[in-house]
C-alpha cells in the first residue's frame, strides 16, 4: 500500500503542514519517490505518524518523541515521567481552582494573598480577618 502526502495526512488526521514539519525536524523519514517525483508513503510511515500524533496528543513534546527514537518498544519510563508531570499540573490546577472558588465565594479582591496556612497568624488585611494583638 502506498499513499501520497495528502492521503497519509488524511489517514492520520493531521495537516499537510504537520507531515512536512515532521520531515523537517527528523521525526518522520522521507519516503521513496514515484517516477513522477511524488512521495510514496508506506505502512511504516503511517504507523510512525500515528504514534507521533498520539504521543503529542497526550502531552509529549516533539523533542521528547525524537529522544524516544523510532523503535517499536513501549516507552515505559517516559510514560511514567509524563504521568508524574501531569499529576503535578493537575494538583496545581486544583489548588488554583480552590483558591478561585474562595475568592468568588467570599467576594475577595484577587490581589490579596490567599488564606494563611493552618496555624499561621492572619495578616489583618481584611476587615473580616481576626487580628491578633
Amino acid at each position: 500500500m502506498a499513499w501520497s502526502t495528502r492521503e497519509i495526512a488524511e489517514l492520520a488526521d493531521v495537516s499537510l503542514r504537520v507531515v512536512r514539519h515532521y520531515h523537517e525536524v527528523g521525526l518522520l523519514s522521507e519516503p521513496e519517490r514515484r517516477s513522477n517525483g511524488y512521495k510514496q508513503y508506506g505502512v511504516a510511515h503511517l504507523l510512525r505518524l500515528l504514534r507521533i500524533k498520539r504521543l503529542t496528543d497526550i502531552g509529549f513534546s516533539l523533542a521528547q518523541i525524537a529522544a524516544m527514537g523510532e523503535g517499536d518498544e513501549h516507552p515505559v519510563e517516559a510514560l511514567h515521567t509524563l504521568d508524574a508531570e501531569l499529576a503535578a499540573i493537575i494538583e496545581r490546577l486544583q489548588r488554583a481552582r480552590a483558591e478561585l472558588a474562595l475568592i468568588l465565594r467570599q467576594s475577595l479582591p484577587a490581589d490579596l494573598p490567599g488564606e494563611p496556612a493552618p496555624g499561621a497568624r492572619s495578616p489583618c488585611l481584611l476587615p473580616t480577618a481576626p487580628c491578633a494583638p
